[in-house]
């Protein structure tokens, strides 16, 4: 029987808006892919037609489909936000898309202190965009997801691109400051993290994934796919470098599929 992957971070988009974004379009490059489950994530407000709520949007998209499960996004200028994720928590939803960079918001800020607080109570998991995005690095500088770890300890969730090309040791750091003793609730997102030229400043070389899981352990790497930004073509690479690297079968295990199913509570 062959390895079963499920991945993360699927940027998924109305079809009007972007057609190579669709959830259908996920699903096609799934099946080309051999990638048995996928999380996606809801769209930004701005990213749907007026008048569209992105998250509803989403749960409507991909009810009744157990290939697919749906994390929310928060509008931080739309006030409520532990009622957000109430709701988020509501529509079914396994956790929360957050970019830092694209929201303008400071990671240890008091409205991201209202999400976290509201996130953990509903047990939702977080995936934060890391790594430069082109905003001001003190807002979403990589030493303040310990502060996050620290104030909410139960609160899951993954630093994407794990802090990427210039950030990774502060991202490992974080992950072994808030892991003595077993598991750690902080994970390295490994998302468009292999393609050295098209996203060089999120490459990350096969001796630092090795140092990562050296220092981390197996179970805190989770694989994502970056779609619809990475298509048919790179998806497959990505996946490809991680079955041909140098590290043992039980971590490509982990990494592409074990441990997201295991934090989703996911049957494959």
């Amino acid at each position: 029987m062959g390895r079963i992957i499920s991945v993360n971070h699927a940027h998924v988009f109305p079809e009007s808006v972007r057609p190579e974004g669709s959830v259908q379009g996920l699903l096609r490059i799934m099946d080309e892919c051999g990638i048995a489950q996928a999380v996606c994530f809801a769209p930004f407000p701005g990213q749907v037609p007026e008048g569209t709520d992105r998250n509803e949007w989403l749960r409507d998209e991909i009810r009744g489909n157990d290939r697919l499960r749906g994390f929310g996004t928060v509008d931080f200028a739309a006030g409520d936000i532990a009622g957000q994720v109430k709701k988020i928590k509501d529509l079914g939803f396994a956790g929360i898309k957050v970019h830092p960079a694209y929201q303008k918001v400071k990671v240890d800020g008091e409205e991201c202190f209202a999400m976290y607080e509201a996130a953990q109570q509903e047990d939702l998991f977080l995936s934060f965009h890391t790594g430069i995005h082109w905003y001001r690095i003190s807002q979403y500088n990589l030493l303040l997801f310990d502060e996050v770890a620290w104030h909410f300890p139960k609160l899951r969730f993954s630093m994407e691109h794990v802090g990427g090309y210039c950030f990774f040791n502060e991202a490992v750091a974080v992950m072994l400051n808030n892991g003595r003793g077993g598991k750690s609730n902080v994970f390295a997102g490994l998302t468009s993290v292999f393609d050295r030229e098209m996203n060089k400043f999120w490459y990350q070389s096969d001796e630092r994934i090795k140092d990562l899981i050296w220092l981390t352990g197996e179970k805190n790497s989770i694989f994502g796919l970056d779609y619809p930004y990475n298509q048919k073509e790179r998806i497959a690479e990505a996946i490809a470098h991680v079955e041909g690297m140098d590290i043992p079968e039980s971590a490509k295990d982990a990494i592409l599929g074990g441990n997201l199913r295991r934090e989703l509570e996911w049957e494959a």
